[in-house]
């Protein structure tokens, strides 16, 4: 949630970094253009664990790294002065202290540890009633019930240029920080829309959002991937931590009218990095998980592969173990198969052919007969392609490889059943 305690002329560019760190905290970096008429508050809310201490956020000063995001952006392919002192941020209540203010490059932060505590900020720089009255409304939908969250609040001001002192766009450097999550293992990025006091329950979205993941989160994440660790473009020293050096970037983005919520990008349940991969004598598989972290799948069919990610995937994962293994020593002669070795030419199959290669645009047309290896995406109405390579001591024909993939789909379906 990116949510501004006043009207703002304009809002775009956002860009969110995040990665899991050491403790149970998360690393959240956050940028973006914005126009302002007057001081405001832009307030983040956090997943944070019930009651947290007021020291419970940790924030980075990242002034001095404003090409944070153009560094990170460079990791992948093309295609794709110190602050004044705070000025009524915070205001002592009768009956609890200020919220501390940490002076973080341009702007003045503070934590609030949960929602009763914004009577502790300043009045300009809490959100309205009215917000915080559509927002319970809705918490049932989007699944986040912000009165027990966390917020951090960043202190914005206008920006002015040329003689007259005109409101100026400007490039709002980045603001970093940790915190502790409900959630270890998940991502949060905060992306649902309050501009202008209104929550419509779809927003215009500008996101680019980039994250390190690992393990089984990692692969069931279907965003870009940087070509080298993030090292290689963005300067550890400069992030100051917020980047974990020897582990490669992930992108994504979110354009246009979505629905209006935050994201969370979670990995598989009681699924193993290693459970979604497998080998055997004649055959390797590789289990995809990627439309469980689709933001908004819209179509039936990316609703129901997300349905089967999200709740069956312990199941497809057993059974393409299982099932390959009893599938493939019972159709081994029928089919040719061999043993599955490195040296065994690379095929795949584009839509009901046989390539060479490994994708359409390096590949050609195969001609049957002599060893190879043949990749396939296996899929059905309730499961997403699953990749299953064979080994063949004679590449199929047309009509055998119908069968096989016709094999394939049954036990893929069986397997969720």
């Amino acid at each position: 949630m990116c949510c501004f305690s006043l009207p703002v002329r304009f809002v775009g560019g956002t860009r969110i970094f995040a990665r899991s760190a050491e403790l149970g905290r998360q690393w959240l970096v956050y940028a973006m253009n914005v126009e302002l008429d007057e001081e405001l508050a832009m307030v983040l809310p956090l997943p944070v664990p019930p009651s947290p201490g007021d020291d419970a956020v940790s924030f980075v000063d990242l002034s001095g790294y404003a090409s944070f995001f153009t560094h990170l952006e460079a990791a992948f392919p093309p295609d794709w002065g110190s602050a004044p002192q705070a000025k009524g941020l915070m205001r002592s209540a009768p009956s609890r202290r200020p919220l501390a203010v940490v002076e973080v490059g341009e702007f003045e932060a503070s934590f609030v540890p949960r929602r009763a505590d914004f009577r502790r900020l300043d009045r300009r720089f809490r959100l309205s009633d009215a917000v915080w009255a559509r927002l319970d409304g809705r918490s049932a939908d989007h699944g986040a019930n912000y009165a027990d969250w966390g917020f951090a609040v960043f202190q914005l001001r206008p920006r002015r240029a040329g003689f007259l002192g005109r409101i100026a766009r400007q490039t709002v450097h980045p603001m970093a920080f940790t915190f502790p999550t409900r959630e270890p293992g998940a991502l949060f990025f905060p992306t649902l829309h309050v501009h202008d006091g209104h929550l419509p329950a779809r927003a215009s979205f500008d996101h680019m959002l980039f994250c390190q993941s690992d393990g089984a989160l990692d692969a069931a994440l279907p965003w870009d991937t940087s070509a080298e660790p993030l090292e290689a473009s963005v300067s550890p020293a400069r992030a100051r931590g917020a980047i974990a050096a020897g582990r490669r970037g992930r992108r994504t983005s979110l354009q246009g009218e979505l629905p209006n919520r935050d994201v969370v990008v979670r990995p598989p349940t009681a699924v193993r990095a290693e459970d979604l991969e497998g080998k055997g004598e004649t055959y390797s598989y590789c289990v995809h998980a990627t439309s469980l972290n689709l933001f908004a799948p819209e179509d039936a069919l990316r609703r129901a592969w997300q349905r089967t990610a999200r709740d069956r995937l312990p199941g497809l994962c057993g059974g393409l173990r299982e099932g390959l293994r009893a599938l493939t020593e019972a159709r081994r002669d029928a089919w040719g198969l061999a043993p599955l070795v490195p040296s065994l030419p690379q095929h795949f199959v584009n839509g009901a052919e046989l390539w060479t290669g490994l994708d359409y645009l390096t590949g050609a047309p195969a001609v049957p007969g002599g060893p190879g290896q043949v990749t396939m995406r296996v899929f059905t109405e309730t499961v997403e392609p699953q990749d299953v390579t064979l080994g063949f001591a004679r590449l199929p024909d047309q009509a055998l490889l119908c069968r096989i993939r016709a094999e394939l789909a049954v036990l893929v379906r069986r397997s969720v059943e």
